[in-house]
């Protein structure tokens, strides 16, 4: 076609079908800021808790990984949170308080109901801009969770085993701790514990109703000195 200079021209302008494309985005980086809830918290869900090394099996030693969490003596029993008073921590137990709320303004870091490690299912800390349903409660709120049966049955099972000969003497035994009689160390410490345990979880009616069942058992038994009555 051959368009002239102040001539009107007829031009057919003939659309095709392109092909369909489509843009697929997976972002998996938590938001740098959170915008639905103004408290500062941090989780330990159920993988964190299996992997994170605790003296026995008490969950309620993972708060001392927690942010803001110090301790003088290395016990969590004497730690604080933000430096605030121990009257000022929160803790809960699917919504329940669990700590000795008579000695709570000095010895807040301390539970009456231990939570197991195989029966918590996270752990939550808060310790900013609590929301409406734990203002009054506490300025540092420490939440457990108890984990429930789902549709797969789901379990485990372990045995702890203790015993003194399977340990050297101690360091105060072998070179101050010396009889004087003999001139030999004393004799190591007597240990003696066994705890077995195990969990397990599933559905009795599957998407309505699931069962979870846990138990734990310590047997840590300890000789007794005679004292002569005064």
């Amino acid at each position: 076609m051959i368009a002239n200079v102040a001539q009107v021209a007829n031009v057919k302008a003939v659309l095709t079908l392109g092909a369909l494309e489509e843009t697929v985005i997976v972002s998996g980086a938590t938001e740098i800021i959170q915008t639905q809830a103004t408290s500062v918290a941090a989780t330990l869900g159920t993988k964190q808790i299996a992997s994170l090394p605790v003296v026995g099996r008490g969950a309620f030693e993972l708060v001392g990984y927690m942010p803001g969490v110090a301790t003088t003596t290395g016990s969590l029993r004497d730690g604080t949170v933000n430096g605030l008073p121990q009257s000022a921590v929160n803790i809960t137990l699917d919504g329940m308080n669990i700590q000795d709320n008579y000695a709570k303004s000095w010895d807040g870091m301390f539970t009456r109901v231990s939570p197991r490690l195989d029966a918590v299912e996270e752990v939550t800390i808060s310790t900013a801009a609590q929301g409406a349903d734990m203002g009054s409660q506490g300025a540092a709120q420490v939440r457990f969770v108890t984990r429930s049966g789902t549709n797969k049955f789901q379990g485990s099972a372990y045995f702890y085993y203790r015993r003194d000969w399977m340990n050297t003497n101690t360091w105060f035994n072998l070179y101050r701790n010396v009889d004087a009689v003999t001139g030999k160390p004393t004799d190591k410490p007597r240990l003696f514990q066994d705890q077995p345990g195990g969990r397990i979880g599933g559905p009795i009616w599957k998407d309505k109703a699931f069962f979870f069942f846990n138990y734990e058992w310590v047997s840590s038994p300890a000789p007794t000195p005679p004292t002569a009555p005064s």
